[in-house]
């Protein structure tokens, strides 16, 4: 398993970006994703929207949870294929 410090900032951070960028796509809807850890981040898309889903959870999470690997409900059940 990825621990915290085998990731980084510069170049993990830039997948998890990209990874919410496309999640975001996918199912147009507004949100605000807080990620911790190393490769987290705050994402946010028309946050005053109507129905504004909002999650925090850390940056492998959000990814497992994409991939399929883990059962989620609302916006994170927008599975990325990867």
């Amino acid at each position: 398993m990825i621990g915290p410090r085998d990731l980084s900032a510069d170049h993990d951070g830039r997948i998890v970006a990209d990874i919410v960028a496309e999640w975001a796509h996918r199912h147009g809807r507004p949100f605000v994703l807080e990620l911790t850890g190393p490769a987290g981040g705050t994402y946010a898309r028309r946050p005053d929207g109507p129905e504004m889903e909002d999650a925090k959870l850390d940056a492998v999470q959000f990814c497992r949870t994409l991939a399929g690997r883990v059962r989620a409900t609302g916006l994170l059940a927008t599975i990325i294929p990867f």
